[in-house]
This record gives structure tokens, C-alpha cells and sequence, in this order.
């Protein structure tokens, strides 16, 4: 063993090591038939230094390590012959070259060469293009961060068995360079020692596929093509599999250098907390074991390190697990583990705030928001089953319309798919906003994207809400034309109307019902009759709705004017009662925090308790005053509401009745 081997405990080369697999093994080291041994330095250039020879210092030199030499012969290798004339080397001490474009035959000279050309020259291109295709340099696999080649692009053992297997690499330029961190010891087995550094230099690999993703997600609005999520999951199978190696090697305490453990301590946190928002909760509560493993293993590498910065990390991303922890707990039904977490967030809070480094606007604020619910913030005096209920309550609130997080659909209008994993569908390369299951249907999209990519929508309405209408609109008059023809819609004539109507719609708007042109009045465009006609009049012009609505078009407004005033008539709502109570429950939560505020007795169960009772008073006594007062019969009606005075008085008359509590001259809520 040289010298220059790192034993057990030394302190690391500033080199790296490589092995060259090309056909010879460790026990060819004895011979000179032994694959050349390489040194590398900090810029990854190759030189042939004997001192750099893993074997010992006694063994024979290394063979030239210049392959394509046209001097170095083997004795079992025939005499080399020029390609035209046949002369050997043997001949008149006759020297011969290779062809530097393909290095496939030789030459005894320039005159055999040119003489040759015209037969050679087919052979030759082709060579030389496959050579240039090639890796000029050896391929490094493992060593430092991972695999990489000279251009510094990253290489993983999947993508090298592909190379290798296309014919991009070959064999016999493949190195393996040890990872500094991986000892050995005077007398062990090469073999070994290369596998051990193999195998970690992947699992260094997995870890920075994924957190290449993380980085990149810390510093964009989008995720185009990331396919983020299952590189997390990646990660955490990995370590499922190979769990001694990155316990043992990877997160060691001892380890001087933890950022395997804060980088992997993060991107478990994130999967966590998309698991959770999503609604799996069981599988987040499974990776939820790992997570906190490796959280443990970074919190006693940073402990005692007198780093300032690391240990701010370490707690930062302690408070972020407690906060996944917390809300994991509350949606499970899992008190023990809500409460333990919450009080460990509450700490840290208070901590932080206390030193002028929390701002309510960037971080989280259980401290500050539960304060709504008992009138002051010290929660030794609170018992934990009220806070329980408390955060029970809010969590209810924010899931009410389903989970947080809802897999994206393809807006291709007639497709149905949805991603399995965030980050599965690709978004449009220019507003980096539309996701696309692939490129079939973002080829068929784009007669309608392209009118409201990159800001082109010159309305006041969301592009979301303009797809929406479309879609609505394309789906009601298709299916009155189905209804009554014989002759089916094709899927071509719905795309040709799609981009047409969506042109319509914008056009309209912006035009002459340009009063329902906002986010808040355009749900009323629906039910006016003169806006109804015009879509009528678009459908009658279209291939395939034309025929039907050629003849339901005349005299469409009347009808519809009719139907209309029959409504006004009757106390039937134009409203749906679910707008409605959308309305209310906003009402509602405003008010039960509100009284929460002036209630100091801890009893939060009796704001829980009651805050349902107050969503059905509130649309019983909005309904009604509705019917009364049909000028706010409407979307953008509802929006109005709140300032007529009249309708602010009874809401507060309800609240007030529903909670016991009484209001002062100043508009305040007092017990």
C-alpha cells in the first residue's frame, strides 16, 4: 500500500483517486498487463503520475496510458501494415502513423495516405463522426457531489449504463473516482473499498437530483417539467433501502459537514407538507417517521458546533416539522401529537418575536391567531382539549371546499387528465402558467391560449374565469343542439367554436356589456337575456350547432325576458342558495372571531358550537331580504349588500342573538 493511500481516521487528500475499469482487475496489479491508474487533481485533468499508483511502491511501471500509440505492441499482436502499400514495422525500421481522423489504419507516409484516400475516405468519415459524438475525456463516476463529466454535467449510474449501452462511452474510459470521505485502510479489499465509494457517490446522486428541484422551486413561481415531486420520493425510497448507508456514512454525527442532513431534512419536510395539503394522510404520517429521523441526526451534528448560522437553520427547520406535525395531528384526530407540537411552535414563536426577528407577514402565526379565540395568549391557563377545538375549527374552515392542495387538470378543454404527483404536467414555455398532460393537447389548446398568453386577455376577468365561461357555454348550447338533432358535435367542430366563442366572449366584454365586465358582476351575464341572445346568434354561425340554433335564435331574448319576469314576480331568488351561503359563512367567520375577542373565559367550544347555528340564521335572513329588495338579486348585487345600512342592522341583530352578547353606540361587541 503506498503512502499515498488515506488510511483509516487521516485527514483527507485534496485529491481524488480513480480507478480505470477498462478490462484488467485489482489482481492484474502485479502485472504489467494492469489497467493505468490515474491521479486526479481539484480541476479534474488527468496525469500520468507513477505516485498516484494504488499498488505497492515495489510493483512494475504502468504500460503507456496513450491507447491509440502506434508504437506500443503486445507479443501477441500481429505486425502492423500500411493500409496501402503493406509494409510493416519490421521493414527498413519503417515507422508507421495512424490516420488522425479515425485512427483505424496506418500509414508508412503521406504518399500511402494520399494514395489511399479515395478507399479509405468512406470508412473514415464515418469513424471520425462516431469519435466526435464520443467523450473525449475519461467519464468520472463518484468522487466529491457525484459523477461528473468534463464539461461538468451530471452523470448517474442509470444514465452511464445508457451510454454504454448506445455506444456514446466506451468501456474502456470509464474511471471511478473514490469519494474523499471514504477510508482506506492499510491491507483492504480494493473491490470493497470501490463498491462502499460506488454506492455512496449514488446515494450522493439521489439526494442532489432532488435537491436540485427544491433549489430550483426556492427561486421560480413554476414548476415546468420538474417532475419535483417524485424526485422527493425518490429520495425517500432510497433511503427506505439503503438506510445504514445513509445513517452510517451520510448523516453521521460526527459528520463535521451536515448539509446532506439539512438539504435532505428539507425536501422530506416539503413532500410532507404536499402529502398533507393534498389529503394523504396516512403516507404522510409514514414519511412523517423518516423526516423526523433525519431531523434528529441533524439536530446533534449542529449541536455544540458554535456556528450561528447552522443553528439557526437547525431551529428553523425544527420549527417547520413542528408546524407539519402540528397540522398533520389536527387533521389525523391526533391530539397528543397537535398539542406536544403546538406548544413547541408556540415556544419558538414567542422566542423569535421576543428577539425582533418574526415578521407576521413571511412566518406562521399560531401565537398570534388562536389569541381570536380566548382573548389573550397564555395557554398554561387554557386547557389543551379547548385548543384542540380551536385548531380543529380552523383547519375545518380551510379544507371546507376540499384539500388545499388539488392535483392540476390539463387545460385542454376536452381532456379529463390529472396529475398523479405535483409537478407531472409541463406548463406553457411562455406565461409559465397553463399545464399541459403533453404535447397533443397543447398543440389543440393553442388556438385559445394564445389569445390570453402572456397578458393578452385586455378584460377585467380572470383568464380562469373567461375558460370557465367558455367551457360552461360550449357545454349547455352543445348539449341543447345534441338534444335535438340527430347529428352529433365532432370534437373538431367544438375545438373550431372553442377559440371563436372565447374571441366572442372578450369582444363582448369589452363592448357593449361591458358593465359585466369585472371578476364580481360577471356571474350576472348568465341570466341577462340580451347578452343570451348574442351567444345565441355566435352558436347559429358555428359548423354544427348552426342548424339548431339557426332556428332557436329567433326570438331567443323574448322568451328569455318572459321566464324573467315570471321570477320577479314569484319569490323565487335568481341566486343560487350555495352563492349565498358562501356569502354568509365569510359573515360568519369574521363575526365568531370578532366575538372571540371580548370572550377572555377560555370557553372556545361555545364560539365553536354556535358558529353553524350563525351560517343558517344569516341566510334565512339574507334570502328573505333579498326578496324584498330585488336590486341585489344578483351577483354583483351581493357584492353591494354589505353597505346598505338596513341589511347591516339585521345581520347585527342575528349575531348578536345567536351569541348573547349585546353591541354599544360605537358598533363594538361587549358581553
Amino acid at each position: 500500500m503506498s503512502n499515498n493511500t488515506r488510511a483509516a481516521g487521516a485527514a483527507p487528500s485534496s485529491q481524488s483517486i480513480a480507478f480505470d475499469f477498462g478490462g484488467g482487475t485489482v489482481d492484474d496489479a502485479a502485472n504489467n498487463n494492469a489497467p493505468p491508474v490515474f491521479r486526479f487533481d481539484s480541476n479534474n485533468n488527468n496525469s500520468n503520475d507513477d505516485s498516484a499508483d494504488m499498488s505497492n511502491n515495489n510493483a512494475p511501471s504502468r504500460p503507456s496510458t496513450n491507447h491509440n500509440s502506434p508504437t506500443e505492441t503486445t507479443p501477441n499482436e500481429p505486425p502492423r501494415k500500411c493500409a496501402s502499400c503493406g509494409k510493416t514495422e519490421n521493414d527498413e525500421g519503417i515507422k508507421l502513423k495512424n490516420c488522425t481522423a479515425c485512427h483505424l489504419v496506418r500509414y508508412c507516409g503521406v504518399e500511402c495516405q494520399r494514395e489511399h484516400r479515395p478507399k479509405h475516405k468512406k470508412a473514415c468519415k464515418k469513424r471520425a463522426a462516431e469519435l466526435r459524438c464520443k467523450t473525449s475525456n475519461a467519464v468520472i463516476v463518484g468522487g466529491g457531489g457525484g459523477g461528473q463529466l468534463s464539461n461538468n454535467n451530471e452523470l448517474d449510474s442509470d444514465r452511464l449504463a445508457r451510454m454504454v449501452e448506445s455506444g456514446d462511452i466506451s468501456t474502456d474510459r470509464i474511471l471511478f473516482a473514490c469519494p474523499q470521505d471514504v477510508d482506506i485502510a492499510p491491507g483492504a479489499d480494493f473491490q470493497s473499498a470501490i463498491d462502499e465509494a460506488k454506492l455512496i457517490a449514488d446515494r450522493r446522486m439521489v439526494l442532489q437530483q432532488a435537491h436540485l428541484r427544491f433549489g430550483t422551486l426556492s427561486r421560480v413561481s413554476y414548476n415546468s417539467g420538474l417532475d419535483f415531486e417524485r424526485y422527493y420520493r425518490d429520495l425517500y425510497e432510497d433511503i427506505q433501502k439503503y438506510h445504514d448507508v445513509w445513517f452510517d456514512k451520510l448523516f453521521n454525527v460526527d459528520n463535521p459537514n451536515p448539509t446532506h442532513a439539512e438539504f435532505t431534512t428539507g425536501i422530506l419536510g416539503t413532500l410532507c407538507t404536499i402529502l398533507r395539503q393534498r389529503g394523504d394522510l396516512e403516507e404522510c404520517a409514514e414519511i412523517m417517521k423518516t423526516y423526523m429521523a433525519v431531523l434528529k441526526r441533524y439536530q446533534q451534528q449542529t449541536e455544540g458546533c458554535g456556528v450561528a448560522a447552522q443553528v439557526d437553520c437547525c431551529e428553523g427547520l425544527t420549527f417547520r416539522a413542528n408546524l407539519i406535525r402540528c397540522n398533520l395531528g389536527v387533521q389525523l384526530g391526533d391530539k397528543e401529537m397537535a398539542m406536544t407540537a403546538f406548544h413547541d411552535v408556540v415556544k419558538y414563536e414567542k422566542k423569535e418575536k421576543a428577539a425582533g426577528r418574526y415578521t407576521d407577514d413571511s412566518c406562521p402565526d399560531l401565537d398570534g391567531m388562536l389569541e381570536c379565540f380566548f382573548g389573550h395568549r397564555d395557554y398554561d391557563r387554557i386547557d389543551d382539549d379547548d385548543i384542540f377545538n380551536a385548531l380543529t375549527f380552523m383547519d375545518k374552515e380551510c379544507n371546507k371546499d376540499g384539500p388545499q392542495l388539488k392535483p392540476r387538470e390539463c387545460s385542454y378543454y376536452n381532456c379529463d387528465k390529472k396529475e398523479q404527483m405535483s409537478g407531472d404536467f409541463n406548463l406553457c414555455s411562455k406565461c409559465h402558467k397553463q399545464p399541459y398532460c403533453g404535447k397533443e393537447c397543447q398543440v389543440r389548446d393553442w388556438k385559445i391560449h394564445k389569445l390570453l398568453c402572456c397578458g393578452k386577455n385586455k378584460t377585467d376577468i380572470e383568464d380562469d374565469t373567461l375558460l370557465m365561461i367558455m367551457e360552461l357555454m360550449l357545454k349547455n348550447y352543445g348539449a341543447t343542439a345534441d338534444a335535438r338533432s340527430e347529428i352529433k358535435i365532432s370534437s373538431r367542430q367544438k375545438d373550431a367554436a372553442s377559440a371563436a366563442l372565447l374571441k366572442k366572449l372578450m369582444k363582448l366584454f369589452t363592448g357593449e356589456f361591458s358593465h359585466f365586465n369585472s371578476q364580481q358582476a360577471v356571474g350576472d351575464a348568465g341570466t341577462n337575456p340580451a347578452f343570451s341572445q348574442a351567444l345565441a346568434d355566435f352558436f347559429a354561425q358555428q359548423p354544427g350547432y348552426d342548424k339548431v340554433w339557426g332556428v332557436l335564435r329567433v326570438g331567443y331574448r323574448e322568451s328569455l325576458e318572459r321566464e324573467r319576469e315570471a321570477v320577479s314576480r314569484s319569490n323565487t331568488l335568481t341566486l343560487n342558495e350555495s352563492v349565498i351561503r358562501g356569502a354568509c359563512e365569510e359573515m360568519a367567520k369574521r363575526s365568531t372571531l370578532t366575538i372571540g375577542n371580548v370572550m377572555c373565559d377560555g370557553d372556545s367550544s361555545r364560539n365553536l358550537s354556535k358558529h353553524h347555528l350563525l351560517i343558517d340564521a344569516l341566510v334565512e335572513e339574507t334570502k328573505e331580504f333579498l326578496r324584498e329588495h330585488k336590486e341585489y338579486d344578483s351577483y354583483a348585487g351581493l357584492q353591494k349588500v354589505g353597505y346598505n345600512p338596513d341589511y347591516m342592522l339585521i345581520i347585527s341583530k342575528v349575531i348578536c342573538e345567536v351569541y348573547e352578547v349585546e353591541m354599544d353606540e360605537e358598533g363594538n361587541f361587549t358581553t
